[in-house]
């Protein structure tokens, strides 16, 4: 019964953490949330006990602006994660993945219909997210019109660089907040002053080769930049070659390209490159089974 207890309790403080870091008023570091997360996730195995609202079953957060409401058309679910590098090399076994910058912005996902930009919408609680279309036609990065007509969803981050946001940072306390906030503006003419960046890390709609065989994860990612859009930095690799030398290699040189673009990162995201295989995995509440995250903590602010 103490654990029960004590899951409740671990529920309540990460949701409310959740809540102040989506307002942009983070009151905890990621290091000290991922150890309170763990250590909830530990109880819940440990009990088999699983409660509707806990972070590790659903993205449970209100909507506090006054931004439009705006269902999605695909569940944006979060990303499960770990600190065991034996996970990871287990978990991607020999088949071929991709490691990508997990960047420290705002997700939100974008959507044409014959060339036109006709939605945009933060993540929120994972169905329900706010309507941000006015300021997303505004950021540089964000093609109003593509040269394709079928509809196209993507996915992506939010940010501003470190590089941009040297010019704001006497009033902003980091990247992050400065980005979430600036993106919920009501006037459009103040974000597109912001200097933000959107960057693409997910394509949700089905794109085919013309023979009937689906685009790979970094196939469907090249096949966006002709029309504008800015890619994740990523590698592909096979996992069968994994190792926790080789590992930490490829988590380095990913930092690199990160640094190299001036994103802010606060880990490295794992997905298999296959898409077929990895949707076959399916999902949880909280998250789609065929991603793993892992966060490190080499950048910090003041909150």
């Amino acid at each position: 019964m103490d654990k029960i207890v004590k899951i409740h309790q671990l529920i309540e403080r990460l949701n409310y953490y959740t809540q102040k870091y989506d307002e942009g008023k983070p009151i905890i570091s990621d290091t000290e949330y991922d150890k309170l997360y763990f250590e909830l996730m530990k109880l819940e195995n440990e009990t088999q006990t699983y409660f509707k609202d806990s972070p590790t079953q659903c993205i449970n957060y209100s909507i506090v602006s006054e931004l439009r409401k705006r269902e999605h058309n695909h569940p944006m679910l979060s990303l499960d994660k770990t600190k065991d590098w034996h996970e990871f090399i287990k978990y991607f076994g020999d088949h071929l993945a991709v490691g990508m910058v997990k960047m420290d912005g705002l997700t939100c996902s974008l959507t044409y219909r014959m060339g036109e930009l006709v939605a945009a919408e933060t993540r929120g609680n994972g169905l329900v997210g706010e309507d941000i279309l006015h300021n997303a036609r505004v950021i540089p990065s964000i093609p109003n019109k593509i040269p394709y007509t079928n509809e196209l969803v993507i996915d992506g981050e939010i940010i501003c660089t470190t590089h941009d946001f040297e010019e704001f940072s006497s009033q902003y306390k980091n990247p992050r907040n400065f980005a979430a906030g600036s993106i919920r503006l009501l006037d459009a003419e103040v974000c597109a002053k912001r200097s933000l960046t959107f960057v693409v890390w997910d394509v949700i709609s089905q794109i085919y080769f013309e023979d009937g065989i689906e685009f790979r994860v970094d196939q469907k990612l090249e096949m966006l930049r002709p029309f504008g859009f800015t890619i994740v930095p990523y590698i592909s690799f096979h996992g069968a070659s994994l190792t926790e030398r080789i590992l930490n290699v490829y988590i380095q040189d990913i930092q690199n390209l990160a640094k190299k673009a001036s994103y802010p990162i606060d880990g490295v995201v794992f997905k298999f490159n296959d898409c077929a295989y990895g949707r076959s995995l399916g999902a949880t509440t909280h998250h789609f089974k065929n991603a793993l995250a892992f966060k490190f903590y080499d950048e910090t602010y003041e909150t």
